[in-house]
């Protein structure tokens, strides 16, 4: 039943104006070209943005290094900060490493909730030796292709409605004023005015 109902639209019948079949082409072309558009400017812009934050990667897994620190207080049991799953946040405490040189350094390191003094902790530093945080790896870069592409794909289909509205009230315009004509014409007999 759905199909014959679907399908009186493309039948000729006596409602059906010129301008309601050029509409709905219209439609079906804009909706085909906003189809196609996202989904290739969507991949597009995502890979170049993972090919980006794979180079990004690359470059921080050039720049720094991993050491084993020395836990130098016990951290506190709880954070008052949650991630986005709702564990606790890692909490800074001191920590010693030894240097290429052999000298040892200190500084603060993001450690687990509840971690003891004398406890190991990989710590990573940058070419510099200061304490800087883990480089980016696969699953960023792909985070970050899914939302740049998705949002330029978001985007592309934002102009497809905006364009989707324009072509509607053209043909609203269109067919007001085919009304208005035909009324202009009718209007004197029906009313009895001749």
């Amino acid at each position: 039943m759905s199909v014959a109902i679907g399908s009186r639209r493309w039948r000729s019948h006596p409602l059906r104006r010129g301008i309601d079949v050029v509409e709905v082409r219209l439609f079906l072309v804009l909706s085909t070209l906003v189809l196609v558009c996202a989904s290739a400017i969507g991949a597009a812009h995502g890979w170049s943005a993972f090919e980006h934050e794979r180079s990004v990667a690359a470059e921080q897994r050039a720049d720094r290094h991993l050491v084993r620190a020395l836990v130098l207080r016990d951290a506190a049991t709880s954070s008052p900060w949650s991630d986005e799953s709702g564990r606790s946040a890692r909490v800074p405490v001191p920590v010693r490493w030894t240097d290429t040189a052999g000298g040892a350094v200190t500084g603060k390191a993001m450690v687990a909730p509840g971690t003891e003094r004398g406890e190991r902790t990989d710590v990573w530093l940058d070419h510099r030796g200061r304490v800087t945080s883990a480089p980016a790896g696969d699953r960023e870069a792909w985070a970050e292709a899914l939302v740049a592409g998705g949002g330029i794909a978001a985007v592309t289909v934002g102009a497809g409605v905006v364009a989707g509205l324009g072509i509607r009230v053209m043909c609203n315009r269109r067919r007001a004023a085919g009304w208005e004509t035909e009324w202009s014409r009718v209007e004197p007999e029906w009313s009895r005015r001749v």
